[in-house]
């Protein structure tokens, strides 16, 4: 499916009980240096919190928090597993997915509020703005390689407990609209909706 579609739904991916362990490890490290989601690139000044298109609370976990946050045991489990999923796609051979970088892996947690969203978005911008720059700021005298680095997988864990559809917010997934000459927005096509059950992938 990921080869057709270019996006899959995996039930399960994590048991009941470690996704119970990692929703507690969420709320421990977003209590030590948890901050409000922002909108924007941060690489390019445009981030800014703006609640109308995002709310939600967000921390690190890879790049790490601080031992002394929550519990380093279940991190390294989750890291360990999705380092894991990287090698099996990696071993997929899908069309034009280049080489994963191992050391550039972005993981977060996300904690939505009740009336939390995070409204329809590229998430992975076209142009410059889906760029990171590698080597030193502008600020600190320039990159040091000149080279850049572009997400090329968005992977998302749900955790949280007993959802079901009448609560809302199911993942909804717009496929790239074909591109004709002179034409521009992606996604135009009907959304697909995803099951966030807890333990779910996509």
């Amino acid at each position: 499916r990921l080869h057709r579609h270019r996006y899959v739904v995996v039930p399960d991916w994590l048991t009941r009980a470690q996704t119970g362990r990692l929703q507690a490890d969420a709320v421990a490290v977003d209590a030590d240096s948890g901050f409000e989601s922002a909108v924007g690139s941060v690489n390019f000044g445009t981030a800014r919190v703006d609640t109308d298109v995002r709310r939600s609370r967000q921390c690190s976990i890879y790049p790490p928090p601080r031992n002394a946050a929550g519990s380093v045991t279940e991190r390294d489990g989750l890291v360990s597993a999705v380092n894991g999923l990287r090698r099996e796609l990696e071993a997929a051979a899908l069309p034009a997915l280049p080489r994963l970088a191992p050391f550039e892996t972005e993981l977060n947690y996300l904690l939505y509020p009740i009336g939390g969203h995070y409204k329809r978005h590229l998430d992975q911008p076209r142009g410059n703005s889906g760029w990171q720059r590698q080597g030193r700021r502008a600020a600190d005298g320039g990159s040091i390689s000149g080279g850049s680095l572009r997400r090329v997988v968005s992977f998302i864990l749900y955790l949280n407990d007993e959802w079901e559809d009448a609560d809302g917010g199911a993942l909804r997934i717009f496929p790239a609209r074909r591109r004709e000459a002179g034409e521009g927005a992606e996604g135009e096509e009907a959304a697909v909706s995803a099951a966030v059950s807890a333990g779910s992938a996509a």
